[in-house]
């Protein structure tokens, strides 16, 4: 039958209703409000994530003032554009899951503005929605520190200043030991709460006003371990590790600050070196063709037979950012891997795994989880898969999603053979989950979601429905 009757009558035929059907899919697949469609929350998130992870991976120094003021112009756009993002996420989002990390997000970025008031408020919103989750814990231990460490700045600037003025006028070891010490917990406080250019400011200072402290030596050391390995601005920390083999030749840090020195300019050149051996392998007529809109194939894009060379290039990079602890750069080197060589299926996979390990070290475990869901629809016989459904496991425990790890735990145990290194772990935490030890029909994990205790069977996931 070629035909159907409408309701009221109209005859519609079967090519008609099947576009009909397909507008209305589209439409509850995009969502579609007075004519504007809405992007699924999930995409919104993952629109702002990109944004942040841009503003965060972006090289705003340069020697030019000028451009330098754009970078910090473009980065703080960046960064704008990432919380408009993730507060249309908290808007629409009415079961709280997404916008839990959406609040956490955000305050990150405040705190990267120094605007510890905004990130306490987006901290408390957290605890609001669900004040015994994973994020709930992130959120009290975020505030706990900020509220600490403002009091320990207030505090010990205070006794910097009153020793200090009393070492200048009679000088005593004890006076100049408590006004140095007391400069160097500001300036750690300021660290701890990532306002890194008044961490730089105290530590230098400290090493200006106070040149003979044992701590000294530590302070100019650390001056470069902001520069290198927070604000990853290796132009910036270089002179600073020069400074401590110059101000403090005989000291241990000396020694260290030359090794890593050496080390970090032969990574750097490597990297650079591999970078523009890459961008000699690309297509430059496929890239052309990209940019006038033409679709052009992962395959297209690098010059015949050099595909396997920037793999190795691209994986070089990567494992050296690792080295620096550079893990935005190294993830976006990865996940351009796994995008431009989409291709080469098992270099693809790998990078793919990489990238979820690299998030899960660095802490950021839902993008762990996403990383890993990513790598299971792409490349599902990949050989780092029975390793990814462990570790995606573990990455639910640490966000207290105990239903989706106890799952995960007993699909790694279904498809791994033989003894492996996680296979007795997966056992015993399976084993623990399903305990009943109060015998009120709720398992061990059940108990542990829902907050309630496994010791007492009046307190279970069910007492309040």
């Amino acid at each position: 039958m070629n035909r159907f009757t409408h309701g009221f009558g109209l005859r519609i035929d079967r090519t008609h209703l099947l576009m009909l059907a397909f507008i209305f899919l589209a439409g509850t697949i995009i969502g579609c409000v007075g004519g504007v469609s809405i992007v699924p929350l999930g995409a919104k998130l993952q629109n702002a994530d990109t944004a942040f992870d841009e503003a965060e991976t972006m090289d705003v120094r340069d020697d030019d003032p000028e451009t330098m003021e754009k970078n910090r112009k473009r980065q703080q756009e960046l960064y704008d554009r990432a919380i408009a993002l993730y507060s249309e996420v908290i808007e629409r989002d009415t079961k709280g899951k997404w916008a839990q990390r959406a609040h956490y997000q955000i305050g990150k970025i405040y705190k990267r503005r120094y605007d510890w008031d905004k990130a306490v408020e987006h901290y408390q919103a957290i605890v609001a929605l669900d004040p015994t989750g994973y994020y709930a814990n992130e959120a009290k231990t975020g505030t706990a520190n900020i509220r600490k460490n403002r009091e320990v700045i207030k505090a010990k600037r205070a006794e910097y200043q009153n020793y200090k003025a009393i070492y200048d006028n009679e000088p005593t070891d004890e006076t100049f030991n408590i006004a140095a010490e007391a400069l160097y917990e500001v300036a750690r406080a300021y660290e701890s709460l990532e306002n890194h250019t008044e961490a730089i400011r105290n530590y230098e200072r400290m090493v200006e006003e106070f040149p003979e402290h044992p701590k000294a030596a530590q302070a100019q050391f650390q001056v470069g371990n902001v520069y290198f390995y927070t604000l990853f601005d290796y132009q910036g920390g270089w002179p600073a590790f020069v400074s401590v083999a110059e101000k403090f030749p005989d000291s241990y840090e000396a020694s260290q600050a030359g090794t890593l020195l050496k080390q970090t300019n032969e990574i750097l050149v490597e990297i650079s070196f591999l970078m523009d051996e890459i961008n000699k392998f690309r297509n430059k007529k496929a890239v052309e063709y990209q940019k006038t809109g033409r679709k052009i194939t992962p395959a297209d894009m690098w010059v015949m037979g050099y595909s396997d060379q920037v793999v190795q290039n691209f994986q070089q990079i990567g494992g050296n950012w690792e080295k620096l602890r550079n893990f935005p750069r190294a993830i976006n080197a990865y996940k351009t891997l796994s995008r431009d060589l989409s291709h080469k299926k098992f270099a693809s996979a790998d990078a793919m795994y990489r990238t979820g390990a690299l998030y899960q070290q660095n802490g950021e475990y839902e993008r762990a989880i996403e990383a890993y869901d990513n790598l299971f629809e792409n490349a599902p016989e990949s050989v780092w898969r029975n390793e990814a459904v462990y570790q995606q496991a573990v990455c639910y425990r640490s966000i207290r999603e105990f239903g989706a790890a106890y799952e995960g735990f007993k699909a790694y145990m279904s498809i791994t053979k033989g003894d492996t290194p996680y296979l007795r772990e997966a056992e015993q935490i399976v084993r623990q989950y399903e305990l009943d030890q109060d015998e009120d029909g709720y398992k061990f994990y059940e108990e542990q979601e829902a907050g309630t205790s496994d010791q007492d069977a009046s307190s279970h996931p069910g007492m309040g429905s």
